[in-house]
């Protein structure tokens, strides 16, 4: 038989496995530029805004005006009218706003989007309880909670200084007795935080029932690793040792709540290719709402993400040429990074984020053949690892 064409027979066979993707149409609304956390490389300060000073300290993005914003969520959303609208409320802190926000989920529940929007928050977690005091209604309907946490207490206090992650944890057990929503744990590693120490902390939270699922990503970022090489080695060996116990739980017949891990996966189990940037700006598929303007992305300054001043989105990932995205053999997982720092960081770190992305697919496809075996024997088809997991990596970043 000839090989070339036993090659694309197999690859035609694997296109012709399908799920059926969620379409819901999201929608950020920046509840408030003021933030606690003081996060190492904070994104909003050092590229948004341009200035590396503490968050803290910056006159950033103007609270929520309900009224207004909500006319502009109905304008978008009834260029959609058949789809289901992700809400999510996004900082700053969201949660230093409360009354804001609670303010446009009400208005929102009584109008006639109310049906087809869920709610969702990113968030430090720090100032749960207040608003589960005063807004409990509020809390049981959000739909999930995407809270930042960068490993145990020592680690993630060191990279989030104006947090305190035993303040978080007990806010999160408050937490656990009212939401009907889930939580994804949200871990950012800098080139000094440990992957291994970020999972085993969503290990111990989970078995308390604190958490529910599991994402990490670099930042977006201008400065190169100072030592890329060390950093590589370490993630190739926390990520090994991830991938080994996510065999091991399949083999059990238990779907790893690692949410990116399991898109990737499917990807390669399927054939699927993203065809785009992770989150789609270039197609706009997704809006965030920032001081009553409309942004292809709200982390982009806003000279270049704002809308009505930048009608063509494709212009903003042009820098793929630059990369070679498009002969990377990882692009069809990977749609080129996060244009923010395909943009905004330096060129040198962005190529590391590329070595990085090699060496993390590579890790997953070298396991595939043992997942394969694991999914079929516990008969976990391929719809259900979208449904119970993938599905929330359109919430995220996508890719690390």
């Amino acid at each position: 038989m000839n090989k070339k064409f036993d090659i694309t027979r197999k690859r035609r066979a694997k296109a012709r496995i399908r799920f059926k993707e969620d379409q819901t149409l999201i929608i950020h609304l920046t509840v408030t530029g003021r933030c606690n956390a003081r996060c190492k490389g904070c994104i909003n300060s050092a590229i948004t805004l341009g200035n590396p000073a503490p968050r803290d300290s910056l006159i950033t993005f103007e609270d929520t005006r309900p009224d207004r914003d909500i006319r502009i969520i109905r304008r978008i959303a009834g260029r959609y009218p058949r789809k289901q609208i992700g809400l999510c409320f996004y900082g700053g802190e969201p949660f230093l706003a409360a009354e804001k926000m609670v303010e446009v989920w009400k208005r929102m529940k009584g109008s006639p989007l109310g049906k087809r929007t869920r709610y969702m928050v990113y968030t430090n977690a720090e100032r749960v309880i207040d608003a589960i005091a005063k807004y409990p209604a509020f809390i049981r309907d959000l739909w999930l909670f995407s809270v930042s946490i960068d490993g145990d207490r020592r680690q993630h206090n060191r990279a989030r200084p104006g947090t305190d992650l035993t303040a978080i944890v007990e806010n999160l057990r408050a937490l656990k007795d009212v939401r009907r929503g889930q939580v994804l744990m949200w871990s950012t590693l800098r080139e000094e935080q440990s992957l291994a120490n970020c999972y085993d902390e969503f290990i111990a939270l989970k078995r308390q029932g604190l958490v529910d699922h599991f994402y990490w990503h670099w930042p977006e970022i201008v400065e190169p690793f100072k030592d890329i090489g060390g950093y590589a080695r370490r993630y190739v060996r926390d990520l090994e040792r991830i991938m080994d116990g996510y065999a091991r739980e399949l083999e059990r017949g238990e779907l790893p709540p690692i949410i990116h891990i399991n898109e990737l996966v499917l990807f390669l189990l399927t054939g699927r290719q993203r065809r785009h940037t992770g989150c789609a700006i270039e197609l706009l598929k997704n809006y965030d709402i920032v001081g009553g303007k409309i942004y292809a992305c709200v982390d982009l300054p806003a000279e270049l993400g704002d809308l009505e001043r930048n009608k063509d989105p494709h212009r903003l990932v042009a820098y793929k040429n630059e990369l070679g995205c498009y002969e990377c053999p990882v692009h069809g997982y990977c749609g080129g990074r996060c244009p923010v720092q395909g943009l905004y960081g330096s060129l040198k770190r962005t190529r590391q984020y590329c070595r990085l992305m090699k060496l993390h697919v590579g890790i997953i496809r070298k396991r595939l053949p043992r997942i394969r075996a694991a999914l079929k024997k516990n008969l976990i088809g391929i719809q259900e690892i979208y449904d119970r997991s993938a599905y929330l990596t359109r919430f995220t970043d996508v890719i690390p």
